[in-house]
């Protein structure tokens, strides 16, 4: 038999199709951002490599940010510049524009690429004509890009036609991406008068940590703050290390909002590399409504609970998040070993959300439920914090306890007339009765 090859040549215009039709629009402006960010973390890449590292990070007042990341958005234009480190020319000739790994050994700078596409899928995504210039101390790159010209071409291997920029000033480096000739539906979305409220609001959540050490982002002018949300310091924690992958799964009770605990901001947080991936998460994807084997289903009661889970590998691959970084691939075995330390951390600080009802339904004071939080903390730090124990406090003794007991109708209306005053109901009858015994029987301290 002799055997003939087909052809399986990839089509450009397939590809493309395949890779930005099931990504949100704001998840491709966080993966411009995540090219950023990556520049931005390079120079103490060798220093994150646990969530310890990213609290003594995060304790060290020395550092705050020094990279500048900005947006500028319209119908017409996308425009991203940053003034980080800028990409080697060589790195963008070799790493940057693969899709996939062209080693198996990740690239040092490679804290927030999962599989080597997000940069051009973003691109791809959002228009058809692209610019980047990108200035490096050793020398950075340019490239421009007809996307739609190269979607035609049948040459392999795929290739961009970058050229080489001459070195610049360590004060002189950074990176501009422009996007011209912008998709129908990506013109529609920029314009619609909600989607750049989604977008800083999705910034502000995704980036928490960046935004506390590395980076400040604005967005057409506006500077973004990350998320603050806080947590009591009286909080849960445990560590465990798998496949290279260092795991902080914490637990404890949020700080509220005036006197009130919002439902919003309950459940669980789950950062990878510091990028925020999950976000107050009240379904089953984080154990909720597993019974025995998880935790019990998210009530009313359970809205002062937060939780984090923090990952933390130089290998993002091995991250357990999708290729959009906007979701959990639940197949992963630390996602369900991390599952199984989260059920075990949660349920300390649950048992104790569900004491706080007495036998007659009634909820204890949210100032107390204040108290046992203990003091104000960022959910960020707390999020890495070492190995601690939830400490419940103990419920107060009760001063008080109802009496209730049957009498004849006849019999209270005699201690009524008894007494003067005949319109005493049944309840002031028995308060009466028993001040008069305890003063005159067993004598009043």
């Amino acid at each position: 038999m002799n055997l003939i090859p087909a052809k399986a040549n990839p089509e450009e215009r397939l590809f493309i199709s395949l890779i930005t039709r099931d990504i949100p629009l704001v998840a491709a402006f966080l993966d411009l951002i995540d090219n950023s960010i990556n520049s931005s973390v390079e120079p103490v890449s060798q220093e994150l490599q646990t969530a310890a590292d990213y609290e003594r990070m995060l304790a060290d007042e020395k550092i705050s940010p020094e990279v500048e990341i900005s947006l500028e958005i319209s119908p017409e234009r996308i425009e991203i510049t940053d003034s980080a480190s800028g990409i080697f020319w060589e790195t963008a000739r070799d790493h940057v524009f693969t899709f996939g790994r062209s080693t198996d050994k990740p690239h040092p700078s490679d804290r927030l690429s999962v599989y080597g596409i997000g940069l051009k899928r973003a691109i791809f995504k959002l228009g058809n004509k692209v610019t980047i210039n990108s200035d490096h101390v050793n020398g950075g790159f340019g490239l421009t890009l007809d996307v739609t010209k190269w979607a035609e071409e049948r040459m392999m291997p795929w290739s961009f036609p970058i050229s080489r920029r001459d070195p610049v000033d360590p004060g002189c480096t950074g990176t501009r991406i422009i996007v011209e000739s912008l998709h129908d539906e990506t013109k529609r979305r920029v314009a619609d008068g909600v989607f750049l409220g989604q977008l800083k609001e999705a910034v502000s959540r995704t980036y928490a940590f960046y935004l506390t050490k590395f980076v400040n982002i604005s967005i057409m002018g506006d500077p973004i703050t990350g998320l603050n949300i806080s947590i009591g310091s009286n909080h849960t924690s445990e560590q465990f290390v798998s496949d290279d992958v260092s795991c902080s799964v914490m637990a404890g009770i949020a700080t509220p909002e005036g006197d009130e605990f919002k439902a919003k901001t309950a459940g669980w947080y789950v950062f990878c590399n510091g990028r925020t991936v999950v976000f107050a998460d009240k379904t089953v994807l984080t154990g909720w409504g597993l019974g025995p084997t998880g935790l019990p289903i998210f009530q009313p009661k359970h809205r002062a609970f937060m939780g984090t889970v923090f990952f933390v590998s130089q290998d993002a691959e091995k991250l357990p998040w999708t290729t959009t970084k906007s979701g959990i691939n639940e197949d992963s075995a630390i996602w369900q070993e991390a599952k199984r330390q989260m059920a075990s951390v949660g349920r300390s600080v649950l048992s104790f959300l569900d004491s706080r009802y007495s036998e007659d339904g009634v909820e204890i004071a949210a100032k107390e439920l204040s108290d046992a939080a203990g003091p104000r903390v960022s959910v960020i730090a707390a999020a890495v914090s070492p190995r601690r124990t939830f400490e419940a406090p103990k419920k107060p003794r009760p001063e008080k306890v109802r009496i209730q007991y049957d009498a004849k109708i006849e019999d209270v209306k005699r201690v009524a007339d008894y007494v003067g005053r005949p319109r005493m109901g049944g309840a002031e009858v028995g308060r009466y009765t028993f001040r008069h015994f305890l003063k005159n029987e067993v004598g009043e301290k």
